[in-house]
């Protein structure tokens, strides 16, 4: 049976819908090289692994097309399969630990992120959960207190709790970031390092800021960054140190091109 080759396919999908590479890079912030890549079937040109399979990923949802589906065309026609590390001791890798090891992955990652969150957010929530309280004004006289009394011009307190700074805050920047392959990672969010050490292969965490992230890395093709579900360019070149600065602005420009 004859198929059609998976980068040709790729790129028949796009022309049917009337959408140019550049349209593409723009709304997603993968190089039009590596678009080109992809659908030339030029695998030597791109990074390989899961950068391989963002960039599709992130393809096929900016046309509209089954990502999964895809995933599984491209795996097909390169024999690509996600690489897992596994501890062995012969030449064949112990499947029945693959699973508890997983479980133990997240249990872990969720446990470091809940301690976080309690660490950066915790005393934010027990000071609304613990409003302070205004200080009644005394009278000179031996009269029962009345209510408390509002100065011209100044804010009532149910005024005042309306204008909670917490609720006029926009939400939270959640930057993902994984790893291909072991690297050094420095994560600053609005100015503060929140992580500066090594990650593993095919690890990943969550980190979250109000208005920035700076990343870092002495690999700049080993990580992959999302920002509010959004994929984003690799830090620099393989084989070299990168960098990469994230704002609200590249959500905002993320979202502009899809639509």
């Amino acid at each position: 049976m004859v198929t059609t080759p998976f980068g040709e396919h790729l790129r028949r999908e796009r022309e049917m819908r009337g959408v140019s590479l550049e349209e593409i890079s723009t709304a997603t912030r993968i190089s039009v090289r590596f678009l080109e890549a992809l659908e030339s079937e030029r695998w030597d040109d791109l990074p390989g692994g899961i950068f391989n399979r963002g960039f599709i990923r992130a393809m096929a949802h900016f046309l509209g097309l089954d990502e999964e589906s895809l995933i599984a065309e491209y795996a097909l026609t390169t024999n690509d399969k996600p690489e897992v590390a596994v501890w062995t001791n012969s030449g064949s890798a112990p499947r029945r630990w693959l699973l508890p090891l997983l479980v133990l992955l997240v249990l872990a990652l969720l446990a470091a992120g809940g301690w976080f969150g309690y660490r950066r957010f915790g005393p934010m929530v027990k000071s609304w959960r613990k409003p302070g309280k205004s200080p009644a004004i005394q009278s000179p006289t031996s009269q029962p207190p009345g209510p408390p009394l509002v100065a011209s011009g100044a804010k009532s307190p149910a005024s005042a709790a309306s204008s909670d700074p917490a609720e006029s805050n926009p939400a939270l920047l959640e930057l993902k970031v994984q790893a291909g392959k072991p690297t050094l990672v420095k994560v600053v969010a609005d100015g503060r390092t929140i992580f500066n050490g090594k990650f593993a292969a095919d690890q990943s965490r969550l980190f979250k800021a109000r208005d920035r992230f700076d990343v870092t890395s002495s690999e700049a093709s080993a990580l992959v960054l999302e920002l509010n579900s959004q994929i984003q360019p690799p830090l620099g070149p393989p084989g070299q140190p990168g960098s990469i600065t994230l704002t609200r602005k590249d959500v905002k420009l993320a979202q502009g091109g899809r639509d």
